[in-house]
């Protein structure tokens, strides 16, 4: 049977940033890949709504209290055209492969302070 699966998230800015100033390249570093910083470029505002969206898959792909995902396994992305993308590696990955879930589509926005994003994939379970 298919499955919609959803997940959404609302990040403030002013946590993004507070990390940033708190922990400096230890907190972008456990947070964000290389990839997504430099897509990006560093921008709290743009961080946020990949932080959301980061949120938003986990929450679509419903790991057990005891799974242990790191927020890495996650990046947001930017396609040849600029739209965001998930990829998935590790934990997520494999989390992604258990339920039958190949592409997750995702939507970002951020103003205001505020950063929102929505995750959607079809599963088999």
């Amino acid at each position: 049977m298919t499955t919609i699966r959803t997940g959404t998230d609302l990040a403030a800015v002013e946590d993004v940033i507070a990390g940033i100033t708190a922990h400096g390249e230890r907190y972008l570093s456990r947070v964000f890949t290389a990839r997504e910083r430099a897509d990006a470029g560093d921008d709290p505002e743009r961080l946020a709504a990949r932080f959301a969206g980061k949120e938003a898959v986990l929450k679509l792909l419903r790991p057990a209290a005891t799974d242990a995902v790191p927020l890495t396994d996650v990046a947001i992305v930017h396609d040849t055209v600029g739209a965001p993308v998930v990829e998935l590696t590790g934990r997520a990955a494999e989390l992604a492969n258990r339920i039958g879930c190949d592409t997750i589509a995702i939507s970002l926005s951020h103003e205001r302070g505020l950063a929102l994003a929505t995750a959607v994939a079809l599963t088999a379970s």
